[in-house]
């Protein structure tokens, strides 16, 4: 399994739906088997990739990525499709199941593009869509997950963050 996971760093993320995300992160990456591949892509006005392929994910290779999500501040603008894109093109071995993912607040314009996209790589991947935030953009989180034939989750508040964390475990 080769998990890539696609992070909101835009300004509207800054607090706690980024403080969220990186906790959420932290709990996530614990069910990966040293057998699995991941890399995290943070966006906001530009992309920015762990490794520039999927690396095995083994205790020092996840800590390396916690730490670089973690030196991360909300900022800039919210370019998801290109962070989409950014993933997606990232190399994949065949034969490997990939899944996608994304943790934003969902402010963005251009949802119908970023389905699109989504709807056309449904062969490359399964998207899993996390909202995080007070008003959260349900209508993109739902719409990724169903194009990606994935499952939304949605936090609201800082309480919801383990259980979406682990109905995601639960889910994959």
């Amino acid at each position: 399994r080769e998990y890539i996971f696609v992070v909101d760093v835009s300004g509207s993320m800054n607090g706690f739906p980024l403080d969220t995300a990186k906790k959420l992160m932290g709990d996530l990456v614990n069910v990966l088997r040293p057998s699995d591949t991941f890399n995290v892509v943070v966006f906001a006005d530009g992309t920015q990739t762990f490794s520039s392929t999927s690396l095995p994910a083994t205790r020092p290779n996840l800590a390396r990525a916690l730490q670089f999500i973690g030196r991360k501040d909300g900022g800039g603008g919210t370019r998801l499709l290109a962070a989409l894109q950014r993933a997606i093109s990232l190399p994949h071995q065949p034969g490997v199941a990939r899944s996608l993912v994304l943790l934003t607040d969902g402010y963005i314009e251009a949802e119908a593009d970023v389905f699109d996209y989504v709807r056309d790589r449904v062969g490359d991947a399964n998207f899993f869509a996390f909202g995080i935030g007070s008003s959260v953009n349900r209508f993109l989180i739902e719409g990724v997950a169903r194009a990606g034939l994935g499952e939304p989750f949605i936090v609201t508040e800082p309480a919801e963050a383990v259980e979406a964390a682990s109905r995601l475990r639960r889910y994959i």
